[in-house]
């Protein structure tokens, strides 16, 4: 999970059509973000006299209409970095730019929960909403947030939420954000609001034990649950439109229950209990295996998996590389190897590599280097 982030000066950023249509005649549009057209404040460390009356005090929150000035058909606001508390968002008048207004985003302020459901009301054109870095806790109402029932992205990440929130007035949820919050169990139900809409949930950093109660998300995608305490790999059944599975830094000790996961590509279990690999029958689309990090003795059961592109099973217990012949060599398709910090590597780290080149020529990176490169030195 990612630190803190960096201070930096404070930053309003407005996309509207006009800006959006110039641009557009020159350059390639970047991915979702349009071109923009950007009001840089005053550094806040910054003093100049003349202007010190139209900056909020340290500390204190900003409660004048700063976007007066823009117009009522902007598409994306950046709001971001600007103290803003939830005094400060009814004079902004969000409502105004309903008609158009796609991307609202409210990093790092020091909004708190409740907010006042009002400021949201008429963003029927919303698609993202980013509330990431504020104080939102214990739980996040759908009154605060009934006026976006068209958001498809909604991050809520790195607040201070205890349960996952209940939100049955936003019908058109895809993506859905809750990393680094204080969550410590996924309640019966508390998802069922979006289970006919969701593809990608991201609760990784929280305090949960189980995976529960997520069974009706049958339309998953992506499933994001690293850096909680997780015992087991349970309940996962249901979800046979899963491609990408992250289960990293839990405490997991058995390789279990992934067979309904038959359109799995990427599967990330490092840094658990795990002492074997195996229970990967049905999981042959897998193009991504990440094992790293755990106690792991014996490189096998993955012979049968033809789609395999990365193996990443640095920082554990193979002590030999004798299996790479049988396990890893059928592989056509696989590119990248990563056995470094392991015994077979640590105890000849003269001939690892020859070795490994050798026994699997199709691979073209072995741990953080290009086999061309070792080839040419």
């Amino acid at each position: 999970m990612s630190d803190q982030p960096a201070p930096q000066s404070d930053v309003i950023e407005v996309i509207t059509p006009a800006a959006a249509a110039a641009a557009d005649a020159d350059a390639k549009p970047r991915a979702r973000l349009g071109p923009t057209e950007i009001v840089q404040l005053r550094d806040p460390h910054e003093s100049d006299d003349e202007d010190d009356e139209d900056k909020a005090p340290e500390g204190e929150a900003r409660d004048d209409d700063f976007l007066a000035d823009y117009p009522d058909d902007t598409e994306e606001l950046h709001l971001q970095h600007l103290r803003l508390h939830n005094t400060s968002l009814p004079p902004l008048r969000l409502p105004r730019f309903g008609r158009t207004l796609t991307r609202l985003c409210l990093r790092q302020n020091e909004l708190s929960s409740p907010l006042p459901a009002e400021v949201f009301d008429g963003l029927d054109k919303l698609e993202e909403l980013d509330l990431y870095d504020n104080r939102l806790g214990g739980r996040v109402t759908d009154d605060e947030l009934r006026g976006v029932k068209n958001v498809t992205s909604l991050d809520l990440s790195f607040n201070n939420i205890r349960h996952v929130p209940n939100l049955p007035s936003l019908t058109a949820v895809k993506i859905l954000y809750l990393v680094q919050n204080k969550i410590g169990k996924i309640e019966e139900g508390a998802l069922d609001w979006c289970k006919d809409t969701i593809t990608s949930i991201e609760l990784g950093g929280n305090r949960i034990r189980a995976i529960e109660h997520l069974e009706k998300l049958t339309l998953l995608d992506e499933l994001w649950l690293g850096k909680n305490k997780i015992r087991a790999l349970e309940n996962l059944g249901t979800f046979s439109h899963l491609k990408i599975l992250s289960i990293q830094s839990n405490r997991i000790t058995k390789m279990e229950g992934l067979d309904g996961l038959v359109n799995l590509e990427e599967l990330y279990l490092a840094h658990n209990g795990l002492t074997k690999i195996e229970g990967l029958e049905k999981n042959t689309k897998l193009r991504t295996l990440d094992i790293t990090g755990n106690f792991i003795e014996v490189i096998e059961n993955v012979s049968h998996l033809s789609e395999l592109e990365e193996f990443w099973a640095s920082s554990n217990k193979i002590a030999t590389l004798k299996d790479l012949d049988s396990q890893l060599a059928p592989l056509k398709n696989l590119e990248t190897v990563y056995l470094e910090h392991n015994p077979c590597q640590t105890n000849d780290p003269v001939n690892y590599r020859r070795k490994i080149m050798l026994a699997l020529p199709q691979v073209s990176q072995i741990d953080a280097t290009w086999v061309v490169e070792s080839v040419e030195s």
